[in-house]
């Protein structure tokens, strides 16, 4: 796919087509990284950090493995201080 750059102020600009960014899942407001690699530009969609409830979600149904699970599941042996 060709696109021919245009004079954006100071700088350069490019159109992404709608098509593509579509497929990419990018919108207005998405933000991106140029990475400069080996003479090429690279355009990657930057990873947005996940919410809390997108954390807290990924966490449900989570079972410490067998080897771990008797561990944390005991109670105290000694005179831990818990």
């Amino acid at each position: 796919m060709q696109i021919q750059l245009k004079k954006w102020g100071n700088s350069l600009g490019l159109r992404i087509p709608h098509q593509l960014a579509t497929r990419l899942g990018l919108s207005e407001n998405s933000t991106i990284e140029l990475i400069e690699k080996d003479n090429t530009l690279v355009i990657k969609k930057k990873r947005t950090p996940p919410s809390l409830k997108e954390l807290v979600d990924s966490a449900k149904g989570f079972r410490y493995p067998d080897d771990v699970a008797e561990f944390t599941n005991s109670g105290p042996v000694g005179r831990e201080l818990i």
